[in-house]
């Protein structure tokens, strides 16, 4: 897979309409970093049921995972909801917390020995776009990526 410049918004981005979604799945979670693997768990194992391919699996895993645990470490939200769409050629990965942080996200300059720092950098690495918008409560913010893919 290669390194892309995906587009980056920000602010009141609402997430692409896909369309033809052909599959939706959705899960709420504790705010808890034990639920990142849980998470990673649910979104690999439904979309290799819908037949994605193995690198459209695993990208999707990596975004969820980096979403999910910004929305553990940076808010103090009490759960954190995912929903994943798919058409034939594409994924959209959306993580909601529950309003409670203090900052819109926005990538971050790590340094050489920081442990963290780098989730927002590998989002945009492997999305096609990314973005942050309020969810359609108006209190919660939803992050959200498009992952292009294969069905298998």
């Amino acid at each position: 897979m290669a390194l892309n410049d995906a587009t980056t918004t920000t602010g009141d981005t609402p997430p692409p309409d896909l369309g033809t979604t052909t599959r939706c799945a959705a899960f709420t979670l504790p705010a808890d970093g034990r639920a990142v693997a849980e998470a990673r768990h649910l979104v690999r194992e439904q979309l290799s049921n819908w037949g994605t391919d193995p690198d459209g699996c695993d990208t999707a895993a990596l975004v969820v995972s980096e979403l999910f645990t910004n929305a553990v470490v940076h808010t103090s939200s009490q759960a954190i909801a995912c929903n994943v769409e798919a058409t034939p050629d594409q994924l959209l990965i959306q993580v909601t917390d529950d309003g409670s942080g203090p900052s819109t996200p926005m990538p971050q300059r790590a340094n050489t020995h920081d442990e963290d720092g780098r989730g927002l950098l590998l989002v945009k690495a492997v999305s096609e776009r990314w973005g942050v918008g309020p969810a359609e409560d108006g209190d919660a913010r939803n992050v959200w990526a498009t992952v292009r893919t294969n069905r298998a």
